[in-house]
């Protein structure tokens, strides 16, 4: 590790499989709205197979019911009445009836659309290049066979730059149907990722450890390092995001990779305000993982005596002022701009002006390195010898960014690192200036 080394900010957030708890918790929804309206004429139709014996429609007809139904909820009822039972490939009215409502959410933007287009193969595969990952754990699209995709079109498009709505139809042999494969697993990766942004809405930092939790399978993850991340994911959300969940852009919508852009967020430093993207994707174990970068945030740290004074990064010092502060070094050494004070397990680093003999008046401090503990600090909470799993509830972030994170204080940009032996146990402490 070098200890000037910039950390890059972030840290990811990976999540495990709940999918069996949501899937209970996605069909109970569903079932209810059936038994809602279940005294309509058209459920009862549906539900008796009386649409067995329809004609089979062809891909621009099924994909024009699909999009009239995108339209407008009132013609949900009709649209999925008018497929025969081939074509709909099991799929239930509740799905098709939710998985309509998202596309209508995302087409909204546009305006209503009054056209549609199947796109060509070219157009197609870079699409799905555009969803699937380069990773090899992770499914993709080819998973769920030959499938078209169908893009909606509006001759006056309110928002041109918001991304497409897209949806799919599977072909069979030389017919099409519902692909309805696709379709659930779809409505269950949104399931899963907005759970996960309602248990970050509600600050249930309970329920958000319960969803992360099963990413994290190493023996330094203790139940309480684990809350510790919740706790600060939760925080985030509260301090640095500005947009409400229910404006969170829906860039991609499929069952191997849901992706939203959450158009405002403040910057660590708080001076500026960005977007970031949380991604979910679907792993070939049938797992997801959550990919959410949170900045891995560093306070101020100063560098002191037990029960004395401290010094700060950036500040300029006599060797008075830091012999009165940390007592009196083994010995000193300066170089042509740089002074080296080395203390028994700790050594500090000033550039100062340095005269022909040697002498220099004040230097800013610039980097200080902790071996062992012998009076000196970077306060009660980093100590040489503190586990991994302490410095995870100090720095619960810290794990994704190579134990490494930065801090400005108005004098200057500054870097703490951490090196470990071989038992996980913090054996270097590092503060020094960012290069």
């Amino acid at each position: 590790m070098k200890f000037l080394k910039k950390c890059s900010e972030s840290t990811t957030v990976r999540v495990g499989a709940l999918k069996k708890v949501l899937s209970v918790i996605l069909c109970i929804a569903m079932i209810a709205g059936t038994v809602a309206l279940s005294g309509c004429n058209f459920i009862n139709n549906i539900t008796s197979g009386l649409n067995v014996a329809q004609k089979a429609l062809s891909e621009a007809e099924l994909a024009r019911l699909i999009t009239n139904a995108v339209n407008s909820d009132a013609n949900v009822a009709d649209c999925f009445a008018s497929i025969p039972s081939s074509q709909l490939d099991g799929l239930s009215y509740s799905i098709f009836s939710e998985y309509c409502s998202i596309l209508r959410k995302c087409s909204q933007k546009h305006g209503t659309a009054d056209s549609f287009k199947i796109l060509n193969e070219n157009e197609k595969e870079r699409y799905f290049q555009k969803i699937d990952s380069e990773n090899e754990d992770y499914r993709k699209i080819e998973y769920y066979g030959n499938i078209d995709v169908v893009e909606l079109c509006y001759s006056n498009d309110k928002s041109p730059n918001s991304p497409p709505v897209r949806f799919v139809i599977a072909k069979h042999g030389t017919g099409y149907c519902m692909a309805s494969n696709y379709i659930v697993d779809s409505m269950l990766a949104y399931s899963y990722i907005n759970h996960y942004f309602e248990m970050i809405d509600e600050r249930n930092v309970d329920g958000l450890e319960a969803i992360i939790k099963s990413a994290y399978n190493s023996d330094i993850y203790l139940n309480s390092v684990i809350h510790a991340k919740a706790d600060y994911i939760s925080d985030y959300y509260t301090l640095k995001v500005k947009t409400k969940s229910s404006d969170y852009e829906l860039r991609i919508f499929s069952p191997t990779c849901i992706s939203y852009v959450i158009p405002e967020v403040f910057s660590s430093d708080g001076t500026s305000i960005t977007s970031k993207t949380v991604d979910l994707r679907l792993k070939n174990d049938g797992e997801y993982m959550l990919e959410d970068h949170i900045p891995a945030t560093v306070r101020e740290v100063r560098f002191g005596k037990e029960g004395g004074g401290s010094l700060r990064m950036g500040s300029t010092y006599t060797f008075s002022e830091i012999r009165k502060i940390l007592g009196a070094p083994k010995f000193t050494t300066t170089t042509s701009d740089l002074v080296i004070i080395v203390y028994d397990g700790a050594t500090l680093r000033l550039n100062a002006e340095i005269s022909e003999d040697g002498q220099w008046s004040t230097g800013r401090l610039t980097s200080i390195l902790l071996r062992k503990y012998n009076g000196l600090s970077f306060g009660e909470d980093l100590y040489i010898g503190m586990n991994i799993s302490e410095l995870l509830l100090v720095y619960p972030m810290f794990d994704g960014c190579g134990y490494t994170g930065s801090f400005k204080n108005g004098d200057g940009e500054f870097v703490l690192s951490f090196e470990f032996d071989d038992y996980g146990n913090v054996s270097i402490i590092h503060l020094g200036e960012a290069v």
